[in-house]
């Protein structure tokens, strides 16, 4: 399988959030309603390829009940905010970050980590 990102709108770099490594940035000005697909692999949860993946489960995007998405694009790159400029969408399998307002470029994309992430990256407390 080739995972190939052909995402051209957005860039990787040093994230404005303190200790937060690197982070998505636009690299033009998006509208309210613009989104992208989280591309990458899906794996049954516990399944064999869950539990020997389980070094990225804080990165992993649940998609229903029984299955997860192992991001490997610049979907996986969206940092923690709890007041976020995307919002997931599912549609069937698929996973997309859709901006919630207008935003000028070189801005920062954030979604809102799930509870397991945020517990796993220490940011409950913060």
């Amino acid at each position: 399988m080739l995972i190939d990102e052909q995402e051209t709108r957005f860039y990787v770099a040093d994230s404005t959030v303190p200790d937060g490594g690197n982070g998505l940035f636009t690299k033009q000005a998006m509208r309210k309603g613009d989104r992208f697909e989280v591309i990458g692999v899906l794996v049954r949860r516990d399944s064999l390829s869950d539990k020997c993946t389980h070094f990225c489960d804080h990165h992993k995007f649940r998609v229903g009940e029984d299955l997860l998405l192992i991001p490997m694009g610049v979907g996986g790159m969206a940092n923690h905010s709890l007041t976020p400029n995307l919002r997931k969408v599912f549609e069937g399998e698929r996973v997309f970050l859709e901006l919630t307002e207008d935003v000028p470029a070189d801005t920062e994309v954030f979604f809102t980590y799930t509870e397991y992430a945020q517990e796993a990256f220490g940011l409950l407390d913060k």
